[in-house]
């Protein structure tokens, strides 16, 4: 600053002093307007704790708040002033009434950020801070922010949320139990959050944290009116740990829900996620999961990871590892049905689920279980299991519409995919090493095979085998009735007693004998329609257990099965059984004889050595062919046979006479005429006394 012909810097100010400066100065430093409020700061008076609050002497007047409980300062404490009209409830928080005195409040400068400390919460987790939760939620009438942490804050009592976006902020995710910003969630059977009505807030930065919970979610979203509004919309949770719970999160009339690197685990409860489960009005959707882990945990085989039940779409999984518990996703519908509504089923069911990267794994029962519902798609994503089940299981209810792209099906244990419904297509996906059950060690010990009185063999096993009609059942080690052994498929009578589909009983059972049920990769039902199996790897996989029968197993007759690695499956290739039409289509998969043409030539008469034109085919033009298989036989007398491809022989001469004969080729030879055609012909050597020759080249197209 300048005063005349003297210039004092901000350092001098400071070593002089107001005093000095004012001597050194004169009336240039006379107090101006800007100085009252440090005049005014100087005055506030200082509180140790809120109890120790009194009646303000003037409106507006302030005071330093030193803490919100005595002897703890710091914590809850900060500048508060006198209104001296105001009426309003106290809260213990924004707002302190003073005993006696009806008219006049201490109260916070207006802030939509509050923290819990403010409202005297400790973060120690030892005694109830539901209705201090409570009231920072009602002190937030338009939505705002409740922050908290580090600490612990314990829930006795449910929350509500209504009508007001407030978002829950803590320091940060953890994993541990005693660190970041925990709500302690020790509600019994009751639920620790709701939200009603709201439009916007949600969680993140933060760990929910189950105390002896019998029942209840940890967070429910329900419709607070009737009208088209009162629902919930645009909620998010992010950095969101649950853990400990009974069930996690109850989803229902919600718009644009959005969980981001939230983490769920160990819940005991029916399920730690459901969306809807009530009516159609409560539909949830779209949902979307990003880049999170759901987890029931090891120890609670019975409880459900996600349920999508009755009305609800465009549910999104983006990069999400789903692990332990019972079933991965289940799509259901167990919605009741409205007065005078006879048929809620075809208008109440779960749609449009998508499901990206991430996984499944370490589940006792279906990692997908698509039971009523439609429009189903998985891409990119890997699909195990621990239990005795299918990786993937459509039953004939789902609706249909299922898409598997780019999948690895692996270590179920039964089927890698079991599919009785309509409009299913599986492409590029790595299904193998299914079956994980299909060993001694894990049959059950039969006890008795007898007649089922209907010309059939009836089996009873020690304990119940949890099998179900269509299974195939190998049975091994049966004495007696030795027409019982080998893999049939069975009807279940009972917990403990099947029929064998064909058998015959051989014999008197005279005892012995265990009974294992076998898997494949993909098993395609009676009741399925419009399947389209293109493009997979359906067989052994470079490690681990491999004891799939078959890649696949097809008792539908709609289906298109084709360009698929069948290879190393150790009982076959595939098994196509049930009945045929013209919509069956099977070729062009690897691993098994199919045969794409075949050249035919008949030469009547005496045959004498040369060559001979094929009655089918003269040229072979732009293509690459491989010969599999010869067939051949003559009337009488015996010769060689041998396919001559543009003037050289191909493959190796194959005898021919009056025994029909085929030969499966172990080197097939390949004829290559895609840059010039080629002239094929049989080429007969080594004749004697032959007549009327026939013979087939059969072939498969290479390109």
């Amino acid at each position: 600053m300048s005063t005349g012909e003297r210039t004092i810097s901000r350092r001098g100010l400071s070593a002089i002093g107001v005093a000095g400066l004012a001597a050194a100065g004169g009336a240039a430093l006379a107090p101006s307007a800007a100085a009252a409020p440090r005049a005014a700061l100087a005055a506030i008076q200082t509180v140790d704790h809120h109890l120790d609050l009194v009646a303000g002497s003037v409106h507006g007047e302030r005071v330093h708040l030193l803490g919100y409980w005595k002897d703890i300062p710091g914590i809850g404490g900060g500048l508060l002033y006198w209104d001296a009209t105001s009426t309003e409830p106290e809260n213990d928080g924004t707002i302190f009434a003073v005993a006696g005195v009806a008219t006049g409040r201490w109260k916070r400068p207006a802030s939509t950020t509050l923290n819990l400390a403010d409202f005297g919460c400790l973060g120690v987790g030892d005694v109830d801070d539901s209705a201090r939760v409570q009231k920072a939620v009602d002190a937030l009438p338009t939505g705002g922010i409740i922050e908290f942490g580090p600490g612990k804050i314990r829930i006795q009592q449910t929350i509500r949320v209504e009508r007001v976006p407030i978002t829950f902020r803590g320091v940060g995710p953890t994993d541990s139990l005693d660190t970041g910003t925990q709500y302690l969630i020790a509600t019994g059977t009751a639920d620790g959050f709701v939200l009603a009505g709201c439009h916007g807030g949600g969680f993140r930065d933060l760990q929910l944290q189950g105390v002896d919970l019998k029942g209840g979610y940890m967070i429910r979203t329900e419709r607070i009116g009737p009208e088209k509004d009162d629902g919930n919309y645009m909620l998010t949770f992010q950095n969101v740990r649950s853990r400990l719970g009974y069930n996690g999160i109850l989803l229902r009339s919600c718009n644009t829900v959005r969980f981001l690197n939230c983490v769920w685990n160990e819940f005991h409860g029916e399920q730690v996620i459901l969306l809807n489960g009530e009516s159609d009005e409560s539909r949830a959707d779209p949902v979307e999961f990003v880049e999170c882990a759901i987890a029931a945990g090891t120890a609670n085989r019975n409880t459900d990871n996600v349920v999508i039940d009755g009305l609800g779409g465009s549910i999104k999984f983006i990069g999400v590892a789903i692990l332990f518990g019972r079933h991965g996703i289940w799509m259901r519908n167990t919605i009741q049905p409205r007065p005078g509504d006879p048929t809620p089923d075809d208008k109440s069911l779960p749609k449009f689920l998508y499901f990206e990267g991430g996984g499944f794994e370490n589940g006792y029962g279906y990692p997908v279980l698509l039971e009523k519902g439609a429009q189903a798609k998985f891409a990119n994503c890997y699909i195990s299991c621990d239990g005795v089940f299918d990786n993937v299981r459509i039953l004939e209810t789902f609706t249909g519409g299922a898409l598997f792209t780019g999948c690895v099906i692996r270590g179920s244990g039964r089927n890698g995919i079991d599919i009785a419904s309509t409009r299913v297509t599986i492409t590029g996906c790595t299904i193998g090493n299914n079956g994980r059950f299909a060993h001694l060690d894990y049959g059950l010990a039969i006890t008795g095979v007898a007649s089922n009185g209907s010309g059939g063999v009836r089996v009873t096993t020690a304990a119940a085998h949890g099998w179900e009609t269509g299974d195939r059942i190998r049975i091994e080690q049966v004495g007696g009735a030795v027409g019982a052994n080998g893999t049939w498929e069975v009807t279940v009578i009972d917990a403990t007693r099947v029929d064998l589909i064909g058998a015959s009983l051989g014999g008197t059972y005279s005892g012995g004998g265990l009974a294992v049920r076998t898997g494949t990769g993909i098993n395609i039902r009676p009741t399925a329609s419009k399947v389209v199996v293109t493009g997979n790897i359906l067989g052994r996989l470079a490690e681990g257990l491999h004891r799939q029968d078959y890649g696949l197993i097809s008792a539908a007759p709609d289906v298109l099965i084709s360009n698929n690695d069948l290879a190393g499956n150790p009982v076959a290739p595939y098994l196509i059984n049930g009945t045929q039409n013209a919509q069956t289509r099977i070729f062009g998969n690897k691993g098994m004889e199919q045969l794409d043409g075949r050249l035919t030539a008949r030469v009547p008469g005496a045959v004498a050595d040369g060559v001979y034109d094929f009655a089918n085919l003269l040229y072979l033009d732009g293509q690459r062919i491989r010969i599999t298989r010869v067939t051949r036989v003559t009337g009488a007398g015996s010769c060689n046979v041998q396919l001559e491809a543009g003037g050289a022989t191909a493959g190796a001469a194959q005898a021919a006479t009056t025994s029909l004969q085929t030969i499966q080729l172990t080197a097939p030879p390949a004829v290559d005429a895609v840059s010039a055609p080629k002239r094929l012909r049989l080429r007969v050597s080594g004749a004697s006394g032959a007549q009327d020759l026939e013979v087939q080249f059969g072939y498969q197209l290479v390109s």
